[in-house]
């Protein structure tokens, strides 16, 4: 009998020990997406998000395709037939505005291919929630070229 509690709790313990609802994924930025946002002038301070877009799936996406590129001025259309990854990171710098910059990084074949950017207005409620208000998305900008407006 001992030994079949013993062997239920150890079930348990294991089982607990591989709950992953609580866990927080923790993703390194690739040296080339630091270099790709720090040439403009941007730090990332935590990763956001990964897309990856199988080959020939991109038409399906047509309305964010066509933001990306009258918004985010990356054209996309040499890229229809391939995979293409698109990695968010909220970044470090904020402005007078926008509490929250996300720089998302487009990527094919390993290769660089544009960015953008999405100014964010994140409030905590009472409930100890957060909501986001969304801006457009806005074409991959120097950080110098937003002037006065950045906060330090």
């Amino acid at each position: 009998m001992k030994l079949k509690l013993l062997i239920i709790c150890v079930l348990v313990i294991l089982v607990g020990c591989n709950r992953q609802d609580d866990e927080i994924i923790m993703e390194t930025p690739k040296e080339q997406h630091v270099k790709f946002l720090e040439d403009y002038g941007w730090n990332i301070d935590r990763f956001a998000s990964e897309t990856k877009y199988a080959p020939s799936t991109l038409p399906s996406y047509q309305k964010h395709v066509k933001d990306l590129k009258d918004l985010g001025h990356v054209d996309l259309a040499s890229f229809l037939d391939s995979e293409v990854i698109e990695t968010g990171y909220i970044l470090q710098e904020k402005t007078t505005t926008y509490n929250q910059i996300v720089g998302y990084i487009l990527e094919s074949d390993h290769e660089i291919i544009g960015g953008y950017l999405v100014f964010n207005h994140e409030l905590e409620q009472k409930d100890g929630t957060f909501t986001i208000d969304q801006s457009e998305m806005n074409p991959m900008l120097h950080r110098k070229d937003l002037g006065s407006n950045i906060l330090p």
